[in-house]
């Protein structure tokens, strides 16, 4: 591969296993969602629709939930919503109330199912 993404956007790091990363549009969607918690830090309407999409594409792809878990502190972590958080706490509540509700939804059977 080269160092380049595949489909399911896979990226290979020098000396390591392939490593998921988000689609780029629900990296957009996350971020925006980000963006509708920080005046309450918690989940909003639109940041769990955007967790609940984040899982079933990492169902879909058979990620385990660890790598879905880093893939999200990722994408949080370089998310200009996070970092202009004011102090490191804030982030770290933040990060981990989308990382709970990340774990939450993977592990809650599909309604399809």
């Amino acid at each position: 591969m080269n160092g380049q993404a595949n489909a399911v956007g896979l990226t290979p790091f020098p000396g390591e296993q392939q490593h998921p990363s988000l689609p780029a549009d629900l990296v957009c969607r996350l971020r925006d969602g980000i963006a509708t918690c920080r005046t309450t830090r918690t989940l909003s309407v639109e940041a769990r629709a955007v967790i609940v999409d984040l899982c079933r594409v990492a169902r879909q792809n058979t990620w385990p939930a660890e790598q879905l878990v880093i893939a999200v502190r990722e994408a949080c972590y370089a998310s200009p919503e996070i970092t202009q958080l004011t102090t490191t706490s804030e982030r770290e509540a933040m990060l981990s109330t989308v990382v709970t509700g990340c774990i939450a939804e993977f592990y809650t059977p599909s309604k399809a199912d």
